[in-house]
């Protein structure tokens, strides 16, 4: 097994939108009306937060930008027999743990976007509120089980994924890309 410390920084806003189930019972509970009032008044409880109230990326969002990296690149594993292999299913059994982001709420700015209402056939657009950061960075933790990637595949794939893939909300707008800082390896 290899484990190394991967050091990411944000190139573009990240975008927070985890919706937790606290949010989704409260917003099932409202009037029709009331909904604006809530997602205005509500928007910085969308972001993810630790134990202590600080703000935290989702490890699996990060992980997921590098899986859809190794499918979307099509980078071919050395050690592979056919030349349609990609590291797609290796990666999925890689751990990602540790994230050191945190970050407070009050460094957070407001997104506002117009988006479709829910239901069949709707074609009602609601303005919705998201929480965003402009400068980001984190460190993080992977472990490679067989250890079969190299350090450099490892950063190429890493490195598409900030520049193809991003992590959170509007990643089709470019928002949450990222570079790589650093890579290390844990011995």
């Amino acid at each position: 097994m290899k484990k190394y410390i991967i050091g990411l920084k944000g190139i573009s806003p990240i975008v927070f939108n985890t919706m937790q189930e606290e949010l989704v019972d409260e917003i099932s509970k409202l009037k029709k009306d009331d909904y604006p009032i809530w997602e205005k008044n509500n928007w910085k409880r969308k972001a993810l937060r630790d134990k202590k109230g600080n703000v935290i990326i989702p490890v699996k969002w990060i992980k997921a930008s590098f899986v859809n990296a190794c499918k979307h690149s099509l980078i071919n594993p050395r050690y592979t027999s056919t030349k349609k292999g990609t590291y797609t299913r290796y990666a999925e059994a890689m751990f990602f743990d540790n994230t050191d982001f945190k970050c407070n709420e009050k460094d957070l700015f407001c997104i506002k976007e117009y988006m479709g209402a829910q239901g069949a056939g709707s074609k009602t657009k609601v303005l919705k509120y998201y929480p965003a950061l402009n400068e980001w960075k984190t460190n993080l933790e992977i472990s490679d089980p067989d250890g079969r990637m190299t350090q450099e595949e490892l950063k190429t794939l890493f490195e598409f994924a900030g520049r193809f893939e991003g992590i959170g909300d509007f990643r089709k707008v470019n928002h949450g890309r990222f570079e790589v800082e650093s890579i290390k390896e844990i011995k």
